[in-house]
């Protein structure tokens, strides 16, 4: 997918959270340590105790990301 903003390519990937530790986000295919996941890929965003994950799509050079709702009007 390329990015409304720029034209750029972005990654595709996965917010995640459980509760305890900061929002996520983690690229899809790419292997990262923990030591990286303590630090690396961090959203600012409330959360509660329950686990979520989100599939999406960031934009490096934007740093903007897009993901699909099931809002209604």
């Amino acid at each position: 997918m390329n990015c409304p903003f720029c034209e750029k390519e972005m990654k595709k990937g996965t917010l995640s959270g459980d509760g305890r530790t900061k929002v996520r986000w983690d690229a899809d295919g790419e292997k990262i340590g923990l030591f990286d996941k303590m630090f690396i890929g961090l959203v600012d965003a409330e959360y509660t105790f329950t686990k979520f994950r989100i599939k999406s799509f960031y934009c490096e050079n934007c740093k903007k990301m897009i993901f699909d709702t099931n809002l209604s009007k």
